[in-house]
């Protein structure tokens, strides 16, 4: 008899553990639905597009474990019925079976959470969706009313940006995009580019259309974040703990002191950057970066110099649609004896052995051996480093007389000069373009 009552409180225990983890493992469904449908919802309704399966099951399994580990956290146990003496023992068969069981129910709620939250951001967001590869497609496309467009299949990146993911250049090496059947070639050239930013999140797009319509070339390119892309080269920006004076502005010049009294001893020189309270972004020498101590207040003292406005220049330069290049021009280059007016973009300064001249003249004449810095779109970058000066004979008649003080159309092609990648601009163009 004695057996047969503890059997029989075994098996109430069990029935009661398995019910309990039952409910909780719902619970934890039902959690990582709302979470998905909730992170869904907002994607929709910010980006207009469908949130990808995987991010939206991610958010929805990343709440569940959270709220595990929290609660595994406390005392080491699963907790999952207070009748039957506690918590389970993290190491143990049932516990593995609960914790199965939660992320398999959790991962398929959180699939039905994106479904319900994209739907719910359709309807709340009047956005209307057309799957392309539906009836409704395919009958818009036997009417004629859309064309196909077939992209490249390789994927090439923009002179003077930064490069897009790889992960992006594949989903758009040998994609076919709707595009609508009376667009002009130009309206074409116009709308895919603003497409593609818009589904792709790439910042700029560089395409080559044939006279049928067909894309011959297509490069992309993304803008870099954060102040590094604007910095010279050599320098750092370095946030300090300081007190600047009332009057310090973006890019005033100031010595930066160690706050000790009589011991105040001088760290490094540089420019302000940015302030926020007692805290300021200065951009110093980069050999000078390991000088500051993170727990050490310092004094700015505002040195007798006048501002310049590369940080402006800068700004200017990263919120345009075109950046900036450099070329050097070859004894024997197409670009020896040009003008600076014939060039594709705009030049910005032209650096002559010691001399540097800003914004020359466009009736200057490229020497061997000069280095031009050139600001110009994705297209006119792409003119420039295939640039042919008999091409451009019929261009040239137009603004006058070419010049004759030497320079062969044959030769080598353009040289690009060493660029920053990481940064988005050449080396050193900022402090040329500021002496």
């Amino acid at each position: 008899m004695t057996s047969l009552g503890g059997a029989t409180v075994g098996t109430a225990l069990a029935v009661d553990w398995t019910l309990t983890a039952l409910v909780h493992i719902l619970g934890f469904g039902l959690l990582a639905c709302l979470a998905a449908t909730g992170v869904t919802f907002v994607y929709r309704g910010y980006s207009t597009r469908s949130i990808p399966t995987g991010g939206a099951v991610l958010v929805g399994v990343s709440a569940v474990a959270l709220w595990l580990n929290a609660a595994i956290g406390l005392d080491g146990e699963v907790v999952v019925s207070e009748t039957v003496g506690g918590g389970t023992p993290l190491a143990n068969r049932a516990s593995a079976a609960y914790l199965l069981g939660v992320f398999v129910v959790s991962g398929v709620t959180a699939e039905l959470g994106r479904r319900l939250g994209d739907h719910l951001g359709c309807e709340v967001f009047d956005i209307t969706t057309l799957d392309a590869r539906g009836e409704v497609a395919t009958l818009v496309r036997s009417a004629g009313l859309v064309v196909e467009v077939e992209l490249p299949e390789t994927i090439e990146d923009i002179d003077g940006y930064s490069p897009a993911d790889d992960g992006i250049k594949r989903d758009l090496a040998g994609r076919t995009m709707l595009v609508p059947r009376r667009l002009t070639l130009d309206e074409l050239r116009e709308r895919l580019p603003a497409r593609l930013r818009r589904d792709f999140d790439v910042d700029h797009v560089h395409l080559e259309l044939a006279a049928g319509g067909a894309v011959d070339h297509l490069a992309i390119g993304v803008q870099p974040d954060g102040i590094g892309p604007s910095l010279p080269s050599e320098t750092v920006a370095v946030a300090i703990r300081s007190d600047p004076s009332p009057a310090a502005s973006t890019g005033d010049p100031v010595e930066v002191w160690t706050d000790g009294g009589e011991s105040s001893r001088l760290v490094t020189t540089g420019t302000i950057r940015a302030t926020l309270g007692d805290v300021t972004t200065v951009v110093i020498d980069a050999a000078h970066a390991d000088a500051f101590a993170t727990d050490e207040t310092y004094r700015l003292v505002m040195q007798p110099a006048t501002p310049d406005d590369g940080h402006e220049l800068a700004s200017v330069l990263r919120a345009a649609e075109e950046t900036v290049t450099v070329v050097d021009v070859e004894p024997d280059g197409p670009l020896r004896g040009e003008f600076v007016g014939w060039l594709p973009g705009r030049v910005l300064v032209l650096e002559r052995g010691d001399e540097l001249l800003p914004f020359p003249g466009a009736n200057r004449t490229l020497e061997a051996g000069d280095t031009v810095f050139v600001l110009g779109s994705p297209t006119q970058l792409r003119q420039l480093l295939a640039y042919d000066s008999e091409r451009e004979d019929e261009r040239s008649e137009r603004r006058g007389p070419r010049s004759r003080d030497g320079g062969s159309s044959s030769g080598s092609d353009v040289e690009t000069a060493d660029a920053d990648t990481e940064s988005g601009f050449p080396r050193g163009v900022l402090s040329k373009l500021t002496q």
